[in-house]
């Protein structure tokens, strides 16, 4: 145990650990980066997954990694990679006087007013695993991760390469992290943003460098997805030659806006025998299933909770529906093309429009209009793409193109890095 965070051993990350405590003064030969990344848990959501196919990415190019947690949400754990080492970061204490002067004086004294005593605590707990392990490069994804990693540099003498990721447009991330972020990004090296969208909306709302933002589009498309997509579903409909199957994913929550997707389906469901399942869980689930009891649809809608293989699902249905109010780079609508599935899409802040080259791969629809909404999904139905046509385009979202520009990124900001330290 070492003060501050637990160390959770995968596979071989032991032995590395081990070696980097008790050899320290050695001269040994130079070793491959360590790179952290850290995020919250990992929970079943799409950033969580993301950093995972990330982590497994950068092993591959024989990287160390460290996967950085705060709770032991571990719904992915199967999908951890074994070369990883976990980090269950503990908060450590602080002296909230003291360490809020300190803060002021790095970053002025507005940064008090939407510091919370958790943040700090995360902050410190982030410092102290810097100061332990070294890591050479940290990157945080989802808000409060990216906050604490940023604030953690006042609490530490070493300074490793700080790349946030930004999943979604700002103007629908929580406000008290909207405020931190315009004082908090300037001490970041490079801020990457997962859609053009985003890198946008980070430029015009918090009136940062675009310069300073690099859009890479996240490692979607792996070549697992293809044999994933063959099993079969654990699930009746897949496998009763009954009506066809309309399918959304995601977590049941308002932002998803799948209430809209009903009241479109229950328009559609007049005119054709269709059914409709929605994966994912959230505390939306009540509200929904009281929608879809009043709509009468309770024998057509099928809520199956969270999945482990959603491609099986997405290969078998004849459309997936993306009703969302608002996204960052909807990593589902990619992968339901992998899986050879015709697509329709609101044209949400940020990017169902790039991924859908603006309508050319699938219809993109106003938010929250069920009615352009249904008529766009009997469209498709009457009329769908052809599958190698949604293949290919997927291919363009695909792990290695993600992990090479990341890659590269890494890089060149260790190289300026060291170039200014030679100085």
């Amino acid at each position: 145990m070492i003060q501050g965070f637990e160390v959770t051993t995968i596979g071989s990350s032991k032995i590395i650990a081990y070696q980097h405590r008790t050899i320290k003064k050695m001269k040994e030969p130079e070793k491959p980066l360590r790179i952290a990344l850290v995020i919250p848990h990992l929970g079943g959501g799409g950033a969580e997954r993301i950093v995972l196919r990330l982590a497994r990415g950068l092993l591959e190019r024989g990287y160390r990694v460290d996967l950085l947690v705060f709770e032991k949400i571990d719904t992915l754990k199967d999908e951890i990679p074994p070369d990883a080492c976990q980090f269950i970061l503990k908060q450590k204490g602080i002296h909230s006087t003291r360490d809020r002067v300190h803060l002021a004086r790095r970053f002025g004294f507005r940064i008090l007013k939407n510091l919370r005593t958790d943040l700090l605590k995360d902050a410190r707990s982030i410092a102290a695993y810097i100061d332990e392990e070294r890591p050479d490069c940290v990157l945080p994804s989802l808000p409060r991760a990216k906050s604490t990693t940023l604030l953690a540099l006042c609490f530490t003498k070493l300074n490793p390469v700080v790349i946030p990721t930004v999943h979604i447009v700002l103007m629908h991330t929580k406000r008290r992290f909207r405020k931190l972020y315009p004082i908090l990004f300037p001490v970041a090296d490079q801020v990457v943003a997962v859609s053009d969208g985003v890198a946008d909306s980070i430029a015009l709302k918090i009136n940062f460098p675009r310069e300073k933002i690099f859009r890479i589009y996240n490692p979607v498309v792996t070549k697992e997805i293809a044999e994933l997509a063959r099993a079969v579903p654990e699930h009746p409909w897949m496998s009763d030659d009954g009506p066809p199957i309309l399918l959304a994913a995601g977590r049941l929550a308002r932002a998803k806006d799948f209430p809209t997707l009903l009241r479109a389906f229950r328009r559609v469901s007049r005119n054709r025998d269709v059914r409709l399942m929605i994966l994912g869980e959230g505390n939306w689930r009540g509200r929904l299933e009281k929608m879809i009891r009043k709509l009468g649809l309770q024998e057509k809608v099928s809520l199956p909770g969270w999945v482990s293989n959603p491609y099986a699902f997405m290969s078998r249905a004849s459309l997936f529906v993306l009703s969302s109010k608002l996204e960052g780079l909807p990593t589902v609508l990619i992968e339901a093309m992998a899986c050879g599935c015709p697509c329709v899409s609101t044209n949400c802040p940020a990017g169902p429009s790039e991924i859908l080259d603006n309508g050319r791969f699938g219809p993109l629809v106003p938010v929250g209009d069920d009615s352009a909404l249904a008529a766009a999904m009997e469209r498709v139905l009457d009329s769908p793409p052809e599958k190698d046509t949604l293949l290919a385009r997927a291919r363009e979202f695909s792990f290695d193109v993600s992990i090479d520009n990341y890659e590269r990124l890494i890089l060149g900001l260790m190289r300026e890095r060291r170039a200014r330290q030679a100085l």
